[in-house]
């Protein structure tokens, strides 16, 4: 691993899973913080059309509350959406929520958005589906003028507010904002808005070829290249225990992999210049708090 200052590591519960409900949620998330991880982070879904419910898992906490409840149950993990669907969402009331959560965790609240991707949850919300990219963008904005300003003002082309008291401003300020999103407009959208960027899943060489082409887009643009927060999807091993295939479709992605394979594919993630890493594990009832303290052992004992 690279000289400077260490990489952190996250990890995301499955808030998209029936089983992560109830104490259960307190249960994993203290677990985690015990393990020494930095950060839990959780995606956002509201409505999926039946055809696509197997890809995106069997439940849905919602967000917000599920991140205040984690805030009163941790003491250190900085708590993070990874992502917020931001067009879902009136960013007043957004806003509102988002600075709330920030205020009672004592300010440990990391905000990735990204523009969405369902069609059919869009419909079911009223939400035009061609507008998810332009909405975002102004989203952000009038979010920041609310995190920002005692008295604020907005005005654009759906969202519009003069003389407005927020009441709850973020402990944070700025408040950390991820742009999540693989092409070259979300890395655009990181720039411009002076945030981090957070791709999506892939391999090591994938990711690779995405942080070059950020750093390009950066040059271009003249700024400095942002934080970058990648999502690992990993399978941890026993050393020397046996690899079957695992039919789930929504573990095919999972490497299996041993404690020195875990560190190797660590230590190139950070040789890309990742200042965080999101661990995504299989998200197994029975076998979640062993696979927890695996991980731990790959990849947190320094």
């Amino acid at each position: 691993m690279t000289d400077g200052p260490r990489m952190k590591v996250g990890l995301a519960p499955p808030n998209y899973a029936r089983w992560f409900d109830g104490a259960v949620v307190a249960e994993v998330c203290r677990h985690a913080e015990e393990a020494g991880f930095d950060s839990l982070w959780f995606g956002d879904h509201v409505a999926i059309p039946q055809e696509q419910a197997d890809v995106f898992g069997n439940a849905y906490l919602d967000v917000f509350p599920l991140l205040g409840h984690v805030a009163a149950v941790t003491e250190r993990v900085r708590l993070g959406t990874n992502v917020l669907v931001t067009p879902y969402r009136n960013p007043v009331v957004a806003a509102k929520e988002v600075a709330t959560v920030d205020r009672l965790s004592g300010g440990r609240v990391v905000l990735g958005v990204g523009v969405g991707h369902v069609r059919g949850e869009f419909e079911a919300l009223g939400v035009p589906f061609e507008e998810r990219g332009r909405r975002t963008d102004e989203y952000l904005q009038a979010m920041r003028v609310l995190w920002e300003q005692d008295v604020a003002s907005y005005e654009g082309a759906w969202v519009r507010f003069r003389d407005l008291c927020p009441l709850t401003r973020p402990v944070q300020q700025p408040l950390p904002v991820l742009v999540g999103g693989d092409g070259p407009r979300s890395m655009r959208r990181a720039l411009e808005h002076g945030a981090g960027w957070a791709p999506g899943q892939g391999t090591i060489e994938q990711l690779e070829a995405k942080v070059a082409q950020l750093r390009g887009l950066a040059d271009e643009a003249g700024t400095p290249c942002p934080a970058i927060v990648a999502r690992w999807l990993v399978h941890p091993v026993e050393d020397g225990a046996p690899r079957p295939p695992i039919p789930h479709r929504g573990e095919l992605r999972r490497p299996r992999l041993e404690k020195a394979e875990a560190r190797e594919q660590l230590a190139r993630i950070a040789e890309l210049g990742v200042s965080e890493v999101i661990v995504d594990i299989p998200a197994r009832h029975e076998t979640y708090h062993r696979t927890i303290d695996l991980i731990a052992e790959h990849v947190l004992v320094r």
